[in-house]
């Protein structure tokens, strides 16, 4: 990391896309606060170089502890990064099939959570300044049969990220979405129906980014002073499948 040393929180509510990310930062020179609501297992091992947080996502005053916490163990943040993808919505359904409880819990939830972080993180930086990241897969962008609250879920996060970035880019604050390709957060991808592309070459680099090594980095440069002409962005980061705006 090539500027001073940056803090990083990795937020991770759900299906566990941020020890690799918390990992790859740390090891990469950052602080690291991992802010977790321990809902799913480490993906990864985590070292003594990240700091755990035992984070709740059900209020903004609760996520808020969470980073009172996080500051006095590694500093204010310069960056947070954020997931939020409840393990109901990884469960294929058909659309007649998806009640209330289920759509609140995959849906709502996700957007909540989301919401949260933001308002959050909104008070820890909106003096100082920096960088929001909000990760989830691809989704948002092409759909998929069978997981319609996930999909709504990941586009209605996306649809956060670009109305938050549109209030606080004066502020020196900038806030963008990653879209990842979903077998590159998760092994649990692999066995849910998701959309294919028809083409010879579905994908250009013939897999997906790693999370770890590949996607990271540029988390990590969408907080740095050149990555901070960026806000309201989305970055499709899938290995070139979808390549749609």
């Amino acid at each position: 990391m090539s500027e001073s040393t940056r803090v990083i929180y990795v937020l991770t509510s759900g299906l566990d896309i941020g020890s690799p990310i918390a990992a790859s930062l740390a090891a990469r020179g950052a602080r690291v606060a991992w802010l977790s609501d321990g809902t799913d297992a480490p993906a990864v091992d985590v070292d003594e170089r990240v700091t755990r947080i035992a984070a709740s996502f059900a209020s903004r005053a609760e996520l808020e502890l969470a980073f009172a916490a996080a500051a006095e163990c590694v500093g204010a943040p310069d960056q947070v990064v954020v997931s939020a993808l409840p393990p109901s919505a990884l469960v294929a359904r058909d659309i007649t099939a998806v009640t209330d409880e289920v759509w609140r819990a995959s849906c709502a939830g996700a957007m909540k959570s989301v919401l949260h972080a933001l308002q959050a993180g909104h008070t820890q930086l909106c003096e100082r300044g920096g960088s929001v990241v909000v990760i989830g897969p691809s989704l948002s962008l092409a759909g998929a049969p069978q997981l319609v609250p996930l999909s709504a879920a990941v586009e209605g996060q996306r649809g956060l990220v670009k109305s938050t970035a549109r209030q606080w880019g004066r502020r020196g604050l900038t806030v963008n979405w990653v879209a990842a390709a979903p077998r590159a957060l998760s092994s649990l991808f692999d066995v849910l129906p998701l959309p294919s592309k028809p083409d010879p070459v579905p994908i250009a680099f013939g897999r997906p980014l790693d999370l770890g090594s590949e996607i990271a980095p540029v988390i990590e440069f969408l907080g740095s002073a050149a990555g901070r002409a960026l806000t309201g962005a989305t970055l499709l980061l899938d290995g070139g499948e979808w390549m749609v705006p």
